[in-house]
């Protein structure tokens, strides 16, 4: 028997980092529970992918080409998503970036472009996302934070584990300030996923993949269709009583 409980049919989400990796499978999976999709990132010729492959799932889907870092961008993409749907029920902001240096001779042009992509972009989304969702009294909001943000990584990941550790601290704060008007906040944490930018850490050290399965008890890197059920689960009603939690998805790391 289908349990309704998850069926998305009639919401809108719009996904930042729609073009890749989690972002991408975020968006396939909202989409496979029937909603339709406001797709957001840098990348329009994977937008435009990701978008193609989900027509046949969702009533409407939809793109913005946009830096999450800059405020115009944002305005004016929440503003099309608003104008193509309707509505934006569910908020998941996956887009990020990782930038490695060690802590001592990390520049802050460095520090600051993750800080402003992985943080920064998430607030002005929530921002302004939130103001259309408190309007409605009605909303969830799902950040993509990490177990960087939990525990310690190897060296050279400072700005990101800080932005992630952000990421969650703002998930809880969120998640007080506007319980009371309907709008859920939470977090998913996962651990090294099969993503391009972990992809592309393994390949610039084949030593990094080991040091990774290393902290994973379950033994393998996630895949990322390994998120799929949390997503779900966080934008659903299945979810209606839980606000403010980090759910890791993250094979036992922490």
């Amino acid at each position: 028997m289908k349990m309704k409980i998850f069926d998305l049919r009639g919401r809108v989400a719009l996904v930042t980092g729609a073009a890749s990796g989690i972002g991408k499978e975020a968006a396939i999976a909202l989409g496979t529970a029937g909603a339709s999709l406001a797709l957001v990132d840098v990348d329009e010729e994977g937008l435009e992918t990701v978008a193609d492959s989900v027509r046949d799932l969702v009533e409407r889907v939809s793109i913005s080409v946009a830096d999450v870092s800059e405020e115009a961008d944002v305005q004016a993409a929440v503003a099309a998503a608003i104008d193509h749907h309707g509505a934006i029920d569910v908020l998941v902001t996956s887009a990020g970036i990782a930038r490695r240096s060690p802590a001592e001779s990390m520049s802050l042009d460095t520090w600051r472009r993750v800080i402003d992509v992985n943080l920064t972009g998430t607030f002005l989304f929530d921002r302004a996302v939130g103001v259309h969702m408190l309007k409605r009294d009605s909303g969830s909001i799902i950040h993509i934070a990490s177990v960087a943000g939990q525990v310690g990584l190897t060296t050279g990941n400072a700005n990101y584990s800080a932005s992630k550790g952000g990421l969650i601290a703002l998930t809880r704060q969120l998640a007080v300030e506007w319980a009371d008007r309907g709008v859920r906040v939470n977090a998913i944490a996962p651990t090294h996923f099969r993503t391009p930018l972990v992809e592309a850490a393994m390949e610039a050290d084949p030593a990094v993949e080991a040091y990774f399965l290393e902290n994973i008890p379950l033994g393998r890197l996630g895949e990322p269709s390994d998120i799929w059920g949390a997503v779900v689960y966080l934008a659903s009603d299945a979810s209606a009583m839980v606000t403010g939690h980090v759910l890791n998805v993250d094979g036992g790391h922490t």
